[in-house]
């Protein structure tokens, strides 16, 4: 009887742990279902996303980062069968680099003793920033976006830590790209 309640105690910590180191990513992703994207056999990029918008945050949104993004879109559209051609493209690949400013209001209050009021409290405002990669595949004749997916991401990296990191995070929005056969 003890062996099997220390059994299942064992599964249970087990199954903590192994939840607990999960890594999840909250991927968002969505796609027209009427569309057939096997139709589709070229893509073209969409220039203007490499022209940098957060100019305020350059450690996160730069030249270099979005060209890293963008040879990345490139990888992946390739490697889904779709030939680039920019004179009659029937996609357009796009991508948008999302950064949130947020506040965040820490107290630090400290006892003087266990049985004493508090006897300082301040206030900080903290400053962070929220990133987010947006993805995106248009149909350029009917000019609508038939599927995006975004992550949050942190791109206050090296230059080095970059070129993996925004592989990895294309890698895995476009784990969420609709099932072609080509």
């Amino acid at each position: 009887m003890r062996s099997l309640i220390v059994l299942k105690f064992l599964s249970l910590f087990t199954v903590i742990l192994l939840f607990g180191c999960a890594v999840t990513e909250d991927i968002i992703s969505d796609y027209d279902d009427k569309i057939d994207f096997n139709y589709y056999e070229t893509y073209v990029l969409c220039l203007d996303d490499f022209q940098v918008d957060n100019t305020k945050y350059t450690n996160l949104d730069n030249a270099f980062v979005r060209q890293l993004i963008g040879n990345e879109l490139d990888n992946q559209m390739a490697a889904l069968g779709y030939k680039t051609n920019v004179f009659k493209p029937q996609l357009q690949a796009g991508f948008k680099i999302s950064i949130i400013e947020k506040e965040n209001i820490v107290r630090n209050c400290e006892f003087e003793s266990e049985f004493d009021y508090w006897r300082t409290c301040t206030i900080n405002t903290v400053i962070y920033t929220q990133e987010a990669l947006i993805i995106y595949v248009s149909d350029i004749e009917k000019n609508q976006v038939i599927w995006q997916a975004s992550i949050p991401c942190e791109l206050n990296k090296s230059k080095h830590a970059l070129k993996k990191y925004t592989k990895e995070l294309v890698d895995q929005l476009f784990l969420e790209y609709p099932e072609i056969s080509k």
